[in-house]
């Protein structure tokens, strides 16, 4: 969880892929072409349903998106240039610009293609360092293919084009399959998520969930009643990060199942299935007391090669009357770096020397802690209709330390959004583990976003 953790760094996948760069182009001119054969192919009409028709041909073809703006300041004392020079310190500022344009095109009610387009240019004062790559270029090894090209602009920052998400989407009964760069999340934990093993996402990511890089995968979801869904997940993965025969079916293929069901007021759902090697089995269960939500999910996990562990969170979150929200939620990590020598040493490798195909295998789809036990509470209020605070805090009871994160955000009209987040830590005396919010004691991250819709 500190400023260097993988898990809060903005992925990138390798320039290398010279075939998937092609097919990111040939996408994006898809999209582009079909928006205007969406406004004059009248016979398109006959998709459509009666409601539909109503609206004319607009309806067939969407586009929306977001520009976001989002600039991040923080020092650190581990600063790593490419010329070998030992880590040093250094104030490091970003700025990221980025337009997404959400397209889709609906071809019938039971078919549509989703694309979600990034155009970024991305600028800081630290470009060309190991620093650097490790945050904004993120090498996507193993992944099935590349979805982004960039190419320098100046000696400060790039300029990229990203497929953020692409899919297919077919409904034919109680069934529907997606097939494509998807959103898949699974669980009720709120800071903590520990059935969501195929994206996780530290509680410290300086964007949201939302941001963060999707799954390549087909899933298939079956509805057998109204309060009912099985789901089952395919996802394959490159082995040496090389794209072969065996590609679709090799040690590195994620597959899942999950069934999950309504119960008066509960929600319960369990999940299995294979992981980064490691096979797995699961329990969540969110479910209203007392006005509230109270959720817990378990996850038992075992290794091809080591000690099987435990993750687990439970939390209650409430509404109070007067408009404040509250929230408390515990994390367990058995699989703790501090416990685990040869994960933390893939850890410390991977950030010096990049992935390889040993590391990957220990550090995929891992929560990656320092420790075990976690305590996070969260907070937020609406003082006016157009501001609103919003304040998190994590302790990391065996490393003694503590997270805060306080922001507020204020709503400039209906579609233009500004907020100011601070991300600081504090470590008390006494503890003989390393606490993951250690580097935040002397060098907090402040950032700033604006966000328009459109």
């Amino acid at each position: 969880m500190n400023p260097i953790n993988p898990e809060r760094m903005r992925w990138l996948a390798k320039p290398g892929k010279a075939g998937s760069k092609c097919l990111l182009i040939l996408l994006c001119l898809l999209l582009f072409f079909a928006s205007g054969a969406g406004a004059d192919d009248t016979d398109a009409d006959i998709f459509l349903t009666d409601d539909e028709l109503l609206l004319g041909d607009a309806s067939l073809f969407s586009i929306g998106g977001h520009y976001k703006n989002l600039i991040t300041y923080f020092s650190t004392d581990s600063f790593m240039d490419k010329t070998g020079k030992p880590p040093e310190q250094k104030h490091l500022i970003s700025d990221i610009n980025r337009i997404r344009l959400s397209a889709e095109i609906r071809f019938s009610e039971n078919f549509l293609l989703h694309a979600d387009i990034d155009n970024e240019i991305i600028a800081a004062n630290y470009v060309g360092s190991k620093t650097y790559d490790l945050y904004w270029r993120q090498s996507g090894y193993n992944d099935l293919y590349d979805p982004s090209a960039d190419t320098g602009f100046s000696g400060d920052g790039f300029y990229r084009i990203n497929l953020h998400r692409f899919y297919a989407k077919l409904a034919a009964g109680n069934f529907t399959i997606t097939l494509g760069r998807q959103q898949i999340r699974f669980g009720s934990g709120r800071l903590w998520n520990p059935l969501d093993m195929l994206n996780p996402i530290s509680p410290t990511f300086v964007e949201g969930a939302e941001d963060q890089q999707g799954t390549d995968a087909a899933r298939l979801e079956y509805y057998p009643g109204e309060s009912t869904e099985i789901a089952f997940v395919y996802a394959p993965k490159r082995v040496d990060d090389e794209l072969n025969s065996s590609t679709f079916a090799n040690k590195n293929t994620n597959v899942i199942s999950r069934i999950r069901t309504t119960v008066k007021d509960a929600d319960l759902a369990i999940l299995g299935g294979r992981v980064a090697r490691r096979t797995l089995g699961g329990m969540d269960i969110a479910a209203i007391v007392r006005d509230g939500m109270l959720r817990g999910s378990f996850l038992l996990a075992f290794p091809d090669d080591g000690s099987s562990y435990v993750l687990g969170s439970a939390g209650y979150e409430y509404h109070f009357a007067g408009g404040l929200y509250c929230m408390v939620e515990y994390f367990y990590n058995q699989s703790a770096m501090n416990r685990n020598e040869e994960l933390s040493a893939a850890y410390a490798e991977r950030l010096i020397f990049g992935m390889n195909e040993e590391r990957y295998s220990l550090l995929a789809n891992q929560f990656l802690t320092f420790n075990r036990h976690y305590l996070g509470i969260a907070l937020g209020y609406d003082f006016t209709p157009l501001m609103r605070g919003d304040f998190f805090s994590i302790a990391d009871i065996e490393g003694r330390g503590l997270f805060f994160s306080p922001s507020l955000k204020y709503s400039l009209s209906q579609n233009l959004d500004i907020s100011l987040t601070a991300m600081m830590g504090y470590i008390f005396k006494g503890s003989d583990h390393t606490s993951d919010f250690s580097e935040f004691e002397d060098h907090p991250l402040m950032s700033a976003t604006l966000q328009w819709y459109f």
